[in-house]
């Protein structure tokens, strides 16, 4: 009886031990397991912002879509279901959900069988098979499943957003986009995550045994706050044309690497476009757009059909780098756009004047280097302007010794080249450059025409912005405001200085320098623009570093810098194409910045100037030479209509046998050139035709000899067409084009100068 009684007591001592041990010891725990039974938390998805474009266009936006869940319990649990009933339902939603989701189903049909009858999965109410699916598509399973009698909850779905961009291409890599949990990773959507995502909200009730919810009331709800609206700085349309502009160029010139474009307002650093190009589509992303990244993929497999594993790592790669924004992420050398940064320091040391005089004898011995100009010939004696127009390397490897190593360091990182821009982006890189203790006399002659440093397009833009806008570095910005859901502003970005880097006299000089660049003493450059004040550099680099790892040569990033109007600077573009490998109508290798980028950056502006408020404003001397109205000679006699067509500078060819017009073409108030033919006809008949001409590659006055003898209206275009040893570039009917006859075929030409 006393070893019984010894069990006895031992048992209760255990069983109060075990008893005190749950209630008190590992109460906390036991009272999370049991909540965790209890109670069930529900997450409600907080809707993400919209962003915009500067004028209120819808970039990005939010779309309710469903995930679709596969609940294996519902009819493995489900003692009224027999097996050959189950087999049926589960080979029925299997062809169902194929058939309508396609590729979205994230597992294969057998897969999806599978989880029916393995151990692991067939008790399961919750397995997702699919996300973010269309309403559409969803209402369609319901319809099919609902025809089959599938069992109730068999499958079922939650609610999820989608992120729509309703522009596709347009500034893809400036906005970026999301993932599939719906955080931005690229552009602005991840920049600007915090506002634009949220907070989810969250739902806790009490459940019983079964799972069904249960009066309870201490039950929470956690409010959903959704996303914050996002403004952009980017003009969509603007941005657009940025994009068709380097589209061609890339076309024309067989671009390799890609090119890439900022417009930025020089007085405030907003970015009013910002492009790289190929771009590719934000509602399809994965798809590679380059034509020279599928050329490459084509050519791998077609080598390495075998190797999936190498072909799919090549694909990455090529889609990430496609995902950059390459005005932020790549440095390169800036070539003689750079030399606006040489000067206008030296010009602000006093070390030279616009006087100072430099000689080019094509190349200059530093030390055991030899630098050569880019001309073949010789540049001679010249001032500073001279040396600008003309571009020359030797005048500013010169510029460059007057300012010396200490004060060139000085500017290069005043101007910002040393640091980030600070631009609200990510992934901005901060360039490479010879610091001051690597760099002796070689090294300040090849960086003080661009060569050797590696600077982003925005470090070159902004740089180029404080040159010409009083001397102020500028922080650029992409995001005007973000404002939340109810109308309350919550962050505003305006003007924001870094610093002074020149004085505003240095500046002003440098707008009249730049622009005379651009006039080139009156003879027109590529870049000009009748009516319009503009100012600008050119620049050619070759890549350097890349020649070394490749052992290839020839390859060169071919810029424009350019900004307006001169005389008070608020748009600045630059152009930047990297690996043009393209020839001329002639056969000769294209790739100084002049022929290459600056058709980019004249077409942008012609366009986007008068958009933007700016109207032309013409010298006497364009006005001389502006296009003229036709007048009205119908019903007149033939003589007459000669005569009123002489006083206006025109002439005439004539058709018919009548003495009376009876129809003229052009038509009245139309404009010609001053010198232009307008066609009579003097009886009615059929409207005569010419064939337009192929005149690319031709000099100005061949152009002219060959459209006026089809019997067609010839007319340069604006660019470089009063300079000599200029080509035509682009005509505005393509060779062969059957047009009236009168009709005026506009050329433009370009000069192959590096000034």
């Amino acid at each position: 009886m006393a070893g019984a009684a010894a069990v006895v007591l031992a048992l209760g001592g255990y069983v109060t031990f075990k008893i005190s041990d749950a209630a008190v010891v590992k109460h906390d725990k036991y009272l999370a397991m049991a909540n965790d039974n209890q109670f069930s938390s529900t997450t409600v998805k907080a809707s993400r912002g919209s962003i915009y474009d500067a004028n209120g266009k819808i970039m990005a936006q939010s779309a309710t879509v469903y995930n679709v869940i596969i609940s294996p319990g519902t009819i493995t649990d489900n003692p009224k279901v027999d097996n050959a009933e189950r087999d049926r339902e589960v080979q029925e939603l299997a062809k169902i959900l194929s058939e309508e989701l396609g590729e979205d189903l994230e597992m294969g049909v057998n897969d999806l069988i599978d989880c029916f009858y393995e151990e692991e999965t067939k008790n399961r109410q919750w397995i997702r098979v699919a996300r973010k699916i269309e309403r559409p598509v969803i209402d369609k399973i319901k319809e099919r499943a609902n025809e089959s009698k599938l069992t109730r909850n068999l499958f079922y779905t939650e609610q999820d957003t989608r992120r729509y961009y309703p522009q596709s291409t347009v500034a893809s890599s400036v906005i970026g986009f999301t993932n599939y949990e719906g955080d931005g990773i690229y552009g602005v959507e991840a920049y600007y995550n915090e506002y634009l995502a949220g907070v989810d909200g969250k739902v806790i009730s009490a459940r019983d045994g079964s799972g069904n919810e249960m009066p309870y009331d201490e039950s929470e709800i956690y409010q959903t706050r959704d996303g914050a609206n996002v403004y952009m700085t980017i003009n969509s349309s603007i941005q657009l044309k940025v994009e068709e502009e380097l589209e061609k160029c890339i076309q024309q010139n067989d671009v390799r690497e890609r090119a890439t474009a900022i417009i930025m307002n020089a007085k405030t650093g907003a970015i009013i476009a910002m492009a790289t190009v190929p771009t590719f589509d934000l509602n399809d992303r994965n798809s590679i757009y380059d034509t020279n990244s599928k050329r490459k993929l084509a050519e791998f497999a077609k080598e390495n059909p075998d190797d999936k594993e190498g072909y799919d790592q090549m694909y990455s790669a090529l889609r990430e780098t496609q995902w950059k924004n390459k005005a932020v992420t790549e440095p390169y050398e800036p070539g003689s756009i750079f030399k606006i940064i040489t000067g206008s320091a030296a010009l602000e040391e006093e070390a030279i004047d616009l006087e100072t005089k430099f000689y080019c004898d094509h190349s200059m011995i530093i030390a055991d280097r030899t630098f050569n100009c880019w001309t073949a010939g010789a540049h001679g004696g010249q001032n500073f302007v001279q040396a600008m127009t003309n571009s020359c390397n030797p005048a500013f490897i010169q510029i460059g010794q007057f300012l010396g190593i200490d004060k060139f360091q000085q500017y290069y990182k005043a101007y910002g080249f040393t640091e980030p821009t600070g631009i609200d982006l990510p992934g901005e890189a901060q360039g490479l450059y010879v610091t001051r203790d690597q760099m002796g006399r070689v090294e300040l002659a090849s960086c003080s025409f661009g060569q050797s440093n590696a600077v982003t397009a925005i470090q070159m833009v902004t740089a180029a912005a404080a040159v010409v806008n009083g001397g102020y570095l500028l922080k650029p910005y992409v995001v005007e405001k973000v404002v939340d859901p109810n109308g309350n502003v919550m962050l505003t970005q305006d003007k924001t200085v870094r610093r002074q880097v020149i004085s505003e006299e240095t500046s002003a000089t440098m707008r009249d320098v730049l622009e005379s660049v651009v006039n080139g003493s009156g003879r027109g450059s590529n870049l000009y623009i009748k009516g319009y004040r503009i100012g600008g550099k050119t620049g050619t680099a070759q890549k350097l570093e890349k020649i070394r790892q490749t052992r290839k040569d020839d390859l060169y990033v071919s810029s424009y810098i350019a900004f307006a109007p001169a005389d008070d600077p608020e748009i600045i573009m630059l152009c930047s194409v990297d690996e043009p490998m393209g020839y001329d109508a002639r056969g000769k290798r294209v790739y100084y910045g002049s022929v290459v980028a600056a058709p980019v950056v004249q077409s942008v502006l012609k366009e986007i100037l008068p958009e933007l408020g700016f109207y032309t404003e013409y010298s006497e001397d364009e006005l001389a030479v502006l296009d003229i109205a036709v007048p009205d000679v119908t019903g007149m006699s033939l003589e007459a209509a000669k005569e009123k067509l002489e006083e206006f500078g025109l002439s005439c060819d004539y058709y018919g046998r009548g003495q009376t017009i009876s129809s003229q073409f052009p038509i009245k108030n139309s404009y010609i050139p001053r010198d232009g033919t307008v066609i009579l006809y003097t009886e009615p008949m059929d409207t005569v035709m010419a064939t337009v001409p192929d005149v690319k590659g031709c000099t100005v006055s061949d152009a002219k000899y060959y459209i006026q003898r089809e019997g067609l209206n010839f007319k340069a275009g604006d660019g470089a067409s009063a300079q000599s040893g200029s080509l035509a570039y682009a005509q505005t009917y393509e060779p062969g084009t059957e047009v009236p006859a009168g009709t005026v075929v506009e050329v433009t030409f370009l000069t192959s100068s590096e000034g």
